[in-house]
């Protein structure tokens, strides 16, 4: 396994296109550090123009702390006069693919935790204190099972009734 933070950044490759993926590759980890590697990335997608979209693309999936301004400055300073129509397309291709899957699975565990929290407020409301089984069921539970104990907690006669089969 080759560690690229090792390595000076003009030892890397003599092949500018190269040198660009691995300058993008090894900055794309460095938690903290992409803005301040801002120039060299900058410098890395100038030397390899037929690679820039492709490599821009990765530093906007990958560096979660670029914002839209910074985008625009990389650009400006390695494509001069294609800011909009690249800034366009990339603002086109994240509503295409649409929602990335961590977004959509973060808010299915924050409703899951939010419907949780509701019944076990619900139960504890209805039937008093919750016996330890009660709260690991709710703990354990999927999101439509938990949907549909909590619909059942308003006819329940009994904190069994919410959870029988």
């Amino acid at each position: 396994m080759l560690d690229l933070g090792r390595i000076d950044d003009r030892a890397l490759s003599q092949q500018p296109r190269l040198r660009a993926w691995l300058l993008v590759a090894k900055y794309a980890t460095r938690d903290g550090r992409q803005l301040a590697a801002r120039d060299i990335l900058a410098e890395a997608l100038a030397q390899a123009p037929e690679d820039f979209p492709f490599l821009l693309r990765y530093v906007v999936e990958t560096f979660r702390s670029y914002d839209e301004r910074t985008l625009r400055e990389i650009i400006r300073r390695v494509r001069p006069g294609e800011e909009e129509t690249m800034m366009s397309q990339f603002a086109q291709d994240v509503i295409a693919k649409g929602k990335p899957e961590w977004l959509r699975q973060g808010r299915q565990e924050g409703r899951q935790e939010g419907e949780a929290a509701l019944l076990l407020r619900l139960l504890a409301r209805r039937f008093g204190p919750l016996p330890d089984w009660a709260s690991g069921n709710v703990v354990r539970a999927d999101l439509p099972t938990l949907e549909t104990w909590t619909d059942r907690v308003l006819d329940a006669r009994s904190l069994e009734d919410v959870f029988a089969e």
